[in-house]
């Protein structure tokens, strides 16, 4: 027993202070065709991974997006690729569900999604009835809360309509025990979660700029 305990400590502690690294929670969702990989330490610290396409990071009052474009890697941050798409759409915005409209009533029937169990709700957003599985489980309400607050700071520039959907979810959240979304109609859904030690650089953002191989 007081090997256990020992080992127990020590095993603590080293995730406690290995480079300063905490372990996070890493989700892998399934977004349309795209593969979405958040990493979420807390509100102040998250990085979203799309593949070949980049990855993006909020790290306190930045939010920045690393593009990999044409061989060249650009970073730039929210606001610039913001002010671009609503300059080439003459500044119309994303569309947002109107939160206070969103309503959630459990169908009685639950899915088991990632391994997780979930309840199933028809959800409406005003425009439209969509089904959704929520959860309770601690980590997935944790990595929804992420998400959440990653698509609220990049809303303006990504113009993505799951994302939206999301967001629309905010409110009726609220005193919602099965506030982890496993499961979205249209093309959203949790692959698998977990938790990985991340360093400190991994939520540092380069600087911003084009960057071409071989600088």
């Amino acid at each position: 027993m007081r090997s256990i305990i020992i080992l127990t400590m020590l095993g603590f502690t080293a995730t406690l202070h290995a480079g300063g690294a905490v372990a996070d929670i890493v989700a892998r969702y399934a977004m349309g065709k795209e593969t979405l990989v958040l990493s979420y330490r807390d509100d102040q610290h998250i990085r979203v991974d799309r593949g070949q396409l980049g990855y993006s990071i909020i790290n306190g009052d930045q939010a920045i997006a690393v593009l990999q474009q044409g061989g060249a890697r650009v970073v730039m941050s929210v606001d610039q690729i913001g002010d671009i798409i609503n300059g080439s759409q003459q500044g119309q915005a994303a569309h947002i569900p109107d939160s206070t409209a969103v309503s959630l009533r459990p169908t009685g029937q639950f899915s088991d999604v990632a391994g997780i169990k979930g309840r199933v709700y028809t959800a409406s957003d005003g425009r439209a009835e969509f089904l959704a599985v929520l959860t309770d489980h601690k980590d997935v309400a944790k990595a929804s809360d992420g998400l959440r607050h990653f698509f609220r700071r990049f809303a303006s520039s990504m113009k993505n309509e799951r994302g939206n959907k999301l967001l629309a979810l905010e409110d009726a959240f609220k005193g919602q025990a099965d506030s982890g979304v496993l499961q979205i109609e249209g093309g959203f859904k949790l692959l698998s979660i977990g938790h990985k030690t991340q360093s400190q650089d991994f939520y540092t953002p380069p600087p911003i700029g084009i960057q071409f191989p071989g600088q």
